[in-house]
């Protein structure tokens, strides 16, 4: 059996495995973008799309299925295997692309209508629900990354058993919006090759309620100093988190929900079962006061108020007019939430001070301060669940370099044959 990593290879973005097995049948194991310095990045070169058996997809996030349409485009016709969350949301986060797309003139390798047709291919699939495929048999195991995320146990072969669990983006934490993961590595039998994630394989979180307490007494010194608070979310997941973190207090000043985050809180509400209490998130999301369009925001950035708003690394959307309005007064306060991906907005302001609005290169002025509430595993449970596994093999991917090299050489230490494979690598097993 072959490995192919066409993408995250000792980088976060464009998360895309493909899977051949020895009877030369092929599946895919995501199908991401990469949005980096110079515009949009693929997965490498990749032979007979139309030849693919079937795709899994762990969750909505373009860099893990922004590549889809454009698979599509090339001939793929073949199912591709999701849960019903993930299918409603990677709707929604490919129309969004489309347009970004086309409002900065790039070319994008495919046409509105490869976003229907793949996702025409999308099979909708219950979490623990055994399937088969061609000379595959496949389960979705709860990830806990965000409503209706998945790892992926895929056994091929029959003959031979070769069995892969695919961990996509997984977090075995709860959260404010999320219960851990709900996987039993004991349970899940012996395994092959332990495809995982290790966007943070070289560090860990901090405590994620000190971190809640944190970012409140920052709100609330903002507001008592008379400023405005901007929040940059990802509007899958980290908005809805937010939302619940600042339900119960009465800050005096209107809390706003603005952009994607509007209408991906409304996806959720249409699968209660994908967060933890539902409840509690209709409850959060009816205390904000929802952003209509520019001429509300126009208006209401003028006032005192809390913007939770997309994008969560800076890169568009409606924070680009909160930032424009409020990130030169020292008063105001610009409180990130989630990961800055290199040659980002976000990260350009921790590293350097400065984003660029407009196209202009702008000094922030507003007090600025990053916050984990990471839905990613931190090095301990990473270690953690390598251990439990006990897997065979170990591919590490989509972290940055360090982190993978950080964690593959612990993994060597440990006794465990593990690797980090590179852009384009094709690994035997």
């Amino acid at each position: 059996m072959d490995l192919v990593f066409h993408g995250a290879a000792k980088e976060v973005g464009r998360s895309c495995v493909e899977v051949i097995t020895k009877s030369k049948n092929r599946y895919l194991l995501d199908a991401g973008i990469k949005f980096g310095q110079h515009g949009t990045e693929v997965p490498s070169p990749m032979k007979d799309p139309e030849s693919i058996k079937a795709a899994f997809i762990s969750h909505a996030h373009l860099d893990h299925t922004g590549f889809l349409p454009t698979l599509d485009a090339m001939g793929m016709r073949c199912p591709i295997f999701a849960t019903a969350p993930t299918k409603a949301t990677t709707r929604m986060l490919l129309k969004d692309a489309f347009k970004i797309g086309h409002l900065k003139h790039e070319h994008l390798g495919y046409q509105k209508e490869n976003i229907a047709k793949a996702l025409s291919w999308m099979r909708k699939i219950k979490p623990d629900t055994k399937g088969t495929i061609g000379d595959a048999s496949f389960q979705l195991m709860d990830a806990g990354h965000i409503p209706g995320s998945a790892s992926v146990l895929l056994e091929t072969d029959r003959k031979e058993k070769k069995r892969i669990f695919y961990t996509g983006d997984i977090n075995t934490n709860d959260t404010e919006l999320l219960k851990k993961a709900e996987v039993s590595y004991k349970d899940i039998g012996d395994i092959d090759m332990l495809i995982t994630e290790a966007t943070y394989g070289n560090r860990d979180h901090p405590n994620r309620e000190k971190e809640a307490n944190d970012l409140i007494n920052s709100i609330r010194t903002t507001v008592d100093n008379g400023g405005s608070v901007i929040i940059p979310v990802f509007a899958e997941g980290r908005a809805q988190e937010i939302m619940l973190i600042l339900r119960k207090l009465n800050l005096g000043v209107p809390v706003y929900l603005d952009g994607m985050a509007i209408e991906a809180t409304r996806i959720i509400q249409k699968f209660p079962g994908s967060v933890k209490s539902i409840n509690n998130l209709n409850k959060a999301f009816n205390k904000v006061n929802l952003v209509k369009g520019r001429i509300q925001r126009q208006k209401i950035v003028k006032d005192q108020g809390i913007f939770i708003t997309t994008s969560g690394m800076l890169t568009g959307g409606p924070v680009m007019t909160y930032m424009k309005e409020l990130c030169q007064d020292n008063k105001n306060s610009m409180l990130l939430t989630g990961y800055q991906a290199d040659n980002t907005n976000g990260r350009l302001l921790l590293e350097d001070g400065i984003v660029f609005i407009d196209g202009w290169r702008t000094k922030v002025k507003c007090y600025v301060k990053q916050y984990d509430f990471s839905a990613h595993l931190g090095q301990v449970d990473i270690k953690n669940m390598i251990k439990q596994i006990n897997p065979e093999r170990i591919a590490i991917n989509h972290g940055d370099e360090d982190a993978c090299l950080a964690l593959a050489e612990w993994a060597d230490v440990m006794g465990f044959k593990a690797h980090a494979p590179y852009m384009g690598e094709r690994l035997k097993f």
